[in-house]
């Protein structure tokens, strides 16, 4: 079954920004290309930049979301968090002050003609991104911790690796605010696919890695990379990435094939961009 909505990764996001500053998106399309928070955010806190040329240029990106997406209903993904919580449970889970903060930071941002107005808005979305990748950092350290433990503990750890699985699986049901038990693990392994065989690659370069710092620049890359795979869970959905990488960690989960890789110039041209999102969608 083909995808019925699209969303843009980080980089993507920027580079719609540029096809379509100034062309819109075909109507039909609009409504079938959603907003990760994740990829606004962090384009949003690149507004604080002290370069003004480069601030302006962002704010200009961030603005033509008015024109990829529809103007009067433009769709926001939940948070990682609302995401998980909502598939777990197969009912919507919204944390609605926050969602209303994401909307009112929008608002600001879509609505200012110059940069004096949404600095203070970068700025705490700058630290609150800053603070995200902080704790997920955290508690990626402490499962690298928990299975290190693990494999001191085993005499044959070469012969009979450490299963991740795990120790992934139980981050899952406490991000989900559940009961580990009610869910077996080979179906929360199956719907989250992408963000589980990612994840474990992950976890296989931190224990093999002595030196393995989770907040380095690459690692916290890997952090919102990771986070937007949670909503491949929603089987309708796809993501849309220029990032090589990222697509390379994700092969053997089913989910793989709604990754969309494209190249960066064809997502900054208008007519190139159109076609890959109505291949995707027709």
């Amino acid at each position: 079954m083909k995808p019925q909505r699209i969303f843009l990764d980080t980089n993507a996001f920027r580079y719609f920004g540029i096809a379509f500053g100034t062309a819109s998106l075909a109507k039909e399309l609009q409504d079938k290309t959603l907003i990760s928070p994740l990829s606004a955010f962090e384009v949003f806190a690149q507004l604080s930049d002290e370069d003004p040329s480069k601030s302006d240029a962002v704010l200009r990106q961030i603005q033509a979301i008015r024109n990829w997406t529809n103007p009067k209903h433009a769709v926001l993904l939940p948070w990682p968090d609302d995401m998980i919580r909502s598939l777990w449970s197969q009912k919507v889970v919204q944390d609605e002050d926050f969602t209303k903060r994401m909307e009112s930071s929008f608002h600001v941002i879509l609505n200012s003609d110059s940069l004096a107005p949404v600095k203070e808005v970068a700025l705490q979305q700058r630290q609150m991104m800053e603070e995200f990748k902080l704790n997920m950092a955290h508690d990626f350290q402490n499962m690298v911790d928990d299975l290190k433990t693990q494999q001191g503990k085993t005499s044959k750890k070469k012969a009979n690796p450490v299963d991740t699985t795990d120790v992934w699986f139980r981050g899952v049901a406490k991000r989900a605010q559940a009961d580990p038990t009610s869910k077996p693990i080979s179906e929360v392994q199956a719907l989250f696919g992408a963000y589980h065989e990612f994840e474990q690659e992950k976890l296989r370069r931190a224990l093999v890695s002595p030196d393995y710092n989770p907040l380095s620049h690459a690692n916290q890359n890997d952090i919102i990379d990771a986070e937007q795979l949670v909503y491949l869970g929603d089987h309708s959905l796809c993501m849309i990435t220029s990032d090589k990488g990222l697509k390379s960690k994700v092969t053997k989960s089913d989910q793989a094939m709604r990754i969309i890789l494209a190249a960066a110039p064809d997502l900054m041209d208008t007519q190139r961009a159109e076609e890959i999102i109505k291949t995707i969608l027709t």
